[in-house]
């Protein structure tokens, strides 16, 4: 499995956690009802993608008192779009996210605190550091629940599936001819057809990712790469895919959480992994049979569908 190849590449962790005063954060209090969040950078600013279990106690009358705030409702649950362009918060989520070898794996909010997790390479230290000073500290009940070595991806997941069950699920599919045109790409250029990265956010249709060099063939004299270890063969560039392009802008559009996701390439097959939330995992499935349709040549297919607490650590 990819999740398996790039568990420990990034070796540093962070969670840190703030008080949240908001009228979505009042009512996953009233109604204990923890919200997992992934947050959306746009041009003009950005939102939090909210999902929570739909309780089956709550009626219309309930949701009334988070009626400012984008909602849909399935049978399984409750999903939000909240706008934060112009807001403190975003802005340092921006900042953190500028720091190369930064990969978000998840938010969650809970008894009125937002918690982060993520993880960097060690010679991103101090950006990060920097980054959590100038943007966070003054905010309430602000504090760093965790900084140290990485106990990798599949714990950190694990962690939050605590909060609500997470599922892993890996896509295979084969690269059309067309889309290998190695003169449009300069990924393909420098890294051939054989590699790992790890998805950063997507922003228009540029998506910024980490790569996994295991055959060094990125180097820092590429004007687009940034390099984050030399020796370990680590950088930080940007590419376009529309597969990848279509399931991120799908689950925004459909108030889905899709968190994490790893890519590889080998030869033409082209694989990728998402954690998805249990109670949005048919909503995912609808992205899926669209994403069917509409890649054909692309010759899609499930390799992997697991519980979270099924993975095993590196």
């Amino acid at each position: 499995m990819i999740i398996e190849e790039i568990d420990r590449m990034l070796n540093r962790q962070v969670v840190f956690s703030f008080a949240v005063d908001l009228p979505i954060t009042a009512f996953s209090v009233k109604y204990n009802m923890p919200m997992i969040v992934r947050i959306r950078i746009t041009r003009e600013g950005g939102y939090a993608i909210v999902n929570m279990e739909n309780s089956p106690g709550l009626d219309d009358s309930d949701l009334k008192e988070i009626s400012k705030y984008d909602i849909k409702r399935s049978r399984d649950a409750i999903m939000v779009k909240i706008d934060l362009t112009g807001t403190k918060f975003l802005q340092g989520f921006t900042a953190l996210n500028a720091v190369p070898s930064l990969v978000v794996d998840g938010v969650i909010v809970h008894d009125g605190y937002c918690y982060i997790y993520f993880r960097f390479h060690e010679n991103d230290e101090q950006n990060v550091t920097k980054a959590l000073r100038q943007n966070f500290m003054d905010f309430s009940r602000y504090a760093i629940q965790y900084i140290g070595p990485s106990t990798g991806a599949i714990d950190v997941f694990k962690e939050l599936s605590e909060v609500t069950p997470l599922k892993y699920v890996e896509i295979t599919s084969s690269v059309p001819p067309s889309f290998m045109n190695i003169t449009n790409d300069p990924v393909i250029v420098n890294l051939g057809v054989s590699w790992t990265r790890e998805l950063k956010y997507l922003l228009e249709d540029e998506i910024r990712a980490v790569y996994y060099d295991k055959h060094s063939l990125l180097t820092d004299r590429n004007s687009f790469v940034t390099e984050i270890s030399k020796k370990d063969h680590i950088y930080e560039t940007s590419f376009t895919n529309p597969l990848i392009e279509f399931f991120v802008k799908q689950a925004s559009e459909n108030f889905t959480i899709t968190l994490g996701m790893p890519q590889k390439l080998n030869g033409k097959t082209f694989s990728f992994s998402t954690i998805v939330p249990l109670i949005v995992l048919p909503d995912f499935f609808d992205t899926m049979k669209e994403a069917i349709k509409q890649f054909r040549e692309w010759d899609i297919d499930i390799h992997y569908v697991r519980d979270v607490e099924a993975l095993e650590s590196t």
